[in-house]
């Protein structure tokens, strides 16, 4: 989803606009760290299952021989 810069006021600065505001990033730092921490931990998770159904592939293969 596109969100619009965050604008603020500072007419001294090189990058201001006509009417004296600066366009800033619209990233949330927090947000950010949170969906990181969410995505890591899904990684893992999945990561364990994947390790989990080698094992039991391994096994069953052994069963077999």
């Amino acid at each position: 989803m596109k969100t619009a810069f965050k604008r603020v006021l500072e007419p001294g600065h090189p990058e201001a606009d006509a009417d004296g505001y600066v366009a800033m990033p619209n990233v949330e730092l927090p947000m950010e760290m949170m969906h990181m921490a969410a995505a890591s931990r899904a990684y893992q998770a999945n990561a364990a299952v994947l390790k989990r159904y080698q094992e039991m592939i391994d096994i069953t293969l052994e069963l077999l021989r």
